[in-house]
């Protein structure tokens, strides 16, 4: 979508691509707690959605494909930014805020496990 836009070009178009989709997953994924529904008592109340995804088994293949994804988008959009540096770093940093709270270690659940 971001390709009709006049004047952006290819590089700006791929990091604000990989941007919105890493902004809008890391939203939904990590910062949003509960489910829209209350068909659960409040069972889910402190959990976010990847937590709640196969009752927080990690390496899951749904949480393996949603863990490939912001990176091979990423791969993706640093082939196509024709590794600028700055574009680099951009999608990097953007990738990592992602990836980072998907990784078993931090999330909340594991904590939980353990107090």
């Amino acid at each position: 979508m971001y390709d009709i836009i006049p004047g952006i070009s290819q590089e700006t178009s791929w990091t604000l691509t990989n941007i919105t989709y890493m902004a809008g997953s890391y939203i939904m994924f990590h910062w949003v707690r509960g489910i829209p529904f209350d068909f659960n008592s409040g069972a889910y109340d402190n959990l976010n959605m990847w937590e709640q995804i196969d009752n927080g088994d990690q390496y899951t293949p749904a949480k393996k494909w949603l863990l490939a994804v912001p990176i091979g988008l990423f791969l993706v959009s640093t082939h196509y930014t024709h590794y600028d540096l700055t574009y680099f770093c951009i999608n990097l940093l953007a990738t990592i805020a992602v990836i980072i709270p998907k990784l078993p270690a931090v999330s909340s659940s594991s904590y939980s496990r353990y107090l």
